[in-house]
């Protein structure tokens, strides 16, 4: 975690919007005759605090040194403010720019918000991870032609040893390993593959030879397990940010459907 010594005290993109009724007792600094009040200041050390990602509550020092800062940067703004910066053409760009990104976010926050709730990111969790599966632990050789497969399945027959045979038949980089691919889910086989296998039992091949675009595969399967879904804790994060991407597509396609738009 970052400490507030190291923060950079220059900021030239704050603005700072005192509420328009300030209570005597909130002001917490008056700078060149303007008053700072407890509230604008609060929002700007939640601003910095959420920056450096700093947990907890502020210390007296921090906060202290964040009221600097904050004193900082008011001078530096009413600065370039009295020297006109603000009216520059490519800072009023920026600010527009800028002034834009913030309202954009904000809406699509609201949007999310209203729709993110715990139990969408349950149901889908559910969706990904609440079906019971297996992980198989396979092997393969693979051949350019049938009538080499199907010799290699003969030899099997004659009770040659599998992992010896890949290695000296295989055309594939896992024949150095006998043939090794080690544990996947069904979703993750090729169709030629998920469909075999899944009708094995360990420490049985395919009697037939299986084709696919890179030759004939003989398909062995040396074990096969349950697998244990993750705790939703742990897939959380990703299964929000899948959500969200979904419903900003979702809602950026139903402005297109409604709007008129005219490319030149």
């Amino acid at each position: 975690m970052k400490s507030l010594k190291h923060l950079t005290t220059i900021l030239l993109s704050v603005s700072l919007i005192s509420a328009p009724i300030v209570q005597a007792e909130d002001i917490i600094a008056i700078i060149d005759g303007k008053s700072i009040d407890n509230e604008t200041f609060s929002r700007y050390a939640m601003m910095r605090t959420q920056q450096v990602q700093h947990n907890g509550a502020l210390t007296n020092e921090e906060r202290g040194m964040l009221l600097q800062e904050f004193i900082n940067s008011e001078l530096l703004y009413n600065a370039a403010i009295n020297e006109g910066v603000d009216q520059l053409p490519e800072v009023k760009a920026e600010i527009e720019m800028q002034a834009r990104t913030i309202v954009i976010n904000s809406s699509l926050k609201k949007h999310l918000d209203s729709i993110l709730t715990e139990a969408l990111l349950m149901e889908a969790y559910n969706e990904q991870y609440g079906k019971s599966g297996n992980e198989y632990h396979i092997r393969h050789i693979l051949v350019e032609h049938e009538t080499e497969a199907n010799n290699i399945v003969a030899a099997l027959k004659r009770g040659e040893d599998f992992k010896k045979l890949a290695g000296l038949s295989s055309i594939d980089p896992s024949s150095s390993d006998g043939g090794n691919l080690g544990w996947m889910g069904a979703d993750l086989m090729p169709p030629e593959f998920s469909t075999i296998v899944t009708t094995l039992k360990p420490g049985e091949y395919s009697s037939t030879p299986v084709k696919s675009n890179f030759g004939w595969h003989i398909i062995q399967l040396d074990e096969q397990r349950a697998t244990t879904p993750p705790p939703i804790e742990a897939v959380a994060n990703n299964l929000a940010a899948s959500i969200q991407s979904k419903v900003v597509k979702e809602y950026l396609d139903s402005l297109r459907n409604k709007a008129q738009i005219e490319i030149k």
